[in-house]
């Protein structure tokens, strides 16, 4: 059995816009700056508190924020303008993964589960994983705990996996689990970032991470 594991924002999805937008909102409604979108973005794939700690600071009320945060994304992703949209090709490149015998497909994100299990379901993806890794169950990347986990409930060797991701944090994360760690260029990191990170390698487009995936496993 072969195990491919894939981050959700910046790799299958485009979340900039409902991200930017969430800050805007909390931190507005908090009295506190809104961060740059540089800022915001480089943080992307880091647990929320982390994530809205550096951002706003000490003395932040950072759970009080994490609350909010959690009743906003959930309306923001009701309008178009806002919903995360999938890369070109990746809802393709899923379909076929997971139709793949022997193949098995996981998901490995700072999202809490109930972030991310409606966005999967919104997608028509639910179905596509066979175990879904998220803040609320592991530490926050760079932490292997997501990974270990998604090995651990797929019985899969670190050997036989692969993780799919756009950060730096995705990128230690998968050199400290020992699995492979697969750099995408179209999300929130440099490749400059990415390699530095780790990367085992980094591709440009999704016709190149299917081939990829291809001779990896």
């Amino acid at each position: 059995m072969q195990l491919i594991i894939f981050d959700f924002d910046g790799t299958l999805v485009d979340s900039r816009a409902l991200i930017l937008e969430c800050h805007r909102i909390v931190f507005t409604d908090f009295g506190l700056p809104v961060p740059s979108a540089q800022d915001s973005l480089a943080l992307i794939g880091r647990s929320l508190e982390l994530v809205l700690a550096e951002l706003a600071g000490d003395g932040a009320p950072i759970m009080s924020m994490v609350q909010a945060y959690g009743r906003v994304l959930p309306q923001l992703r009701g309008d178009a303008a806002f919903a995360e949209r999938p890369f070109d090709g990746i809802g393709e490149l899923l379909g076929a993964l997971s139709g793949r015998p022997g193949t098995v497909l996981a998901i490995a994100t700072g999202h809490t589960s109930k972030a991310v299990v409606p966005a999967l379901e919104v997608l028509g993806w639910r179905d596509r994983f066979s175990t879904i890794q998220a803040a609320d169950k592991a530490p926050s990347k760079p932490h292997p705990g997501m990974l270990l986990q998604a090995l651990a409930e797929t019985g899969v060797a670190a050997d036989d996996a692969v993780f799919i991701g756009d950060t730096s944090f995705d990128m230690l994360m998968a050199k400290a689990a020992g699995v492979p760690g697969i750099g995408v260029t179209w999300g929130y990191h440099t490749a400059e970032q990415l390699a530095a990170a780790g990367a085992s390698r980094i591709v440009t487009t999704v016709a190149e991470l299917r081939r990829c995936l291809d001779d990896a496993l």
